[in-house]
């Protein structure tokens, strides 16, 4: 017994199937086109940000332009040795950079016998009795010389880092890291030498060192926005006529 196929009926059946194979192949290539889309968006946007970053670290920098440093007087305190007990760098900011503020900065200090990461002394609790690894920002000509933001390229300000010694409050006397004989009479409480006044706290930097003739430092100084500066000093070969005074690094 013979049965009657109808072709039209088949053709209509294949189309269908056609046809919903094309629309989910058209489903999986939008979806596609959208994962694509969102991830080229988000590439783009991370390519922006690093470059953005990369910009900041190289634009955003400080120039250092000059560094002295601090010498006891021998005749005046009861240490004996002529030593470097404070060390001033100059800084300015680099050309096309942006506002910089000096209280950001991380301070790598790598001496003869002692090393230390400095923070500006805002950045420390000081309603504790005392704070280490500090240093201090003295502004030399600025736009605004109450804060320590360098504004403009002819703003010029000194990063004061104390080098090995102990500033005792009580007695004003700046002492030595190691036996506390007095090194300097105490200035740090002096709003014209620092931006801010410590009235109260003790100073301790004594992870770093008192610095004798022919010493070097290096400073590795970060901003906050992760540029570097690296600074090589050095200390005269005699310090001998230099007592009180400041030389050059």
């Amino acid at each position: 017994m013979f049965e009657f196929i109808n072709e039209e009926d088949e053709r209509g059946q294949v189309g269908i199937g056609t046809l919903i194979v094309f629309i989910a192949m058209v489903l999986v290539a939008a979806i596609a086109a959208g994962v694509l889309i969102n991830t080229a968006g988000v590439l783009q946007t991370q390519a922006e940000d690093t470059g953005q970053d990369s910009t900041d670290q190289v634009a955003n920098n400080i120039n250092v332009i000059g560094a002295v440093g601090e010498v006891n007087d021998v005749s005046e305190v009861e240490y004996d040795d002529t030593t470097v007990y404070e060390i001033r760098t100059t800084v300015q900011k680099s050309p096309g950079a942006g506002d910089i503020d000096l209280s950001g900065l991380s301070i790598q200090y790598v001496g003869p016998n002692g090393f230390g990461n400095l923070v500006h002394i805002s950045e420390k609790n000081t309603s504790q009795h005392n704070v280490s690894n500090v240093y201090f920002v003295q502004a030399i000509t600025a736009e605004t010389e109450e804060d320590t933001v360098m504004t403009s390229e002819s703003d010029r300000y000194e990063l004061v880092i104390p080098t090995g010694t102990y500033w005792d409050n009580s007695s004003d006397t700046i002492q030595n890291a190691t036996d506390g004989v007095e090194v300097a009479a105490g200035a740090y409480e002096d709003v014209d030498d620092i931006d801010a006044n410590p009235s109260g706290v003790d100073i301790d930097n004594t992870d770093l060192d008192l610095l004798q003739e022919s010493d070097r430092v290096e400073l590795t100084i970060t901003t906050d926005s992760g540029s570097q500066r690296y600074v090589n000093l050095r200390v005269p070969s005699s310090l001998v006529g230099d007592e009180g005074g400041t030389v050059t690094l």
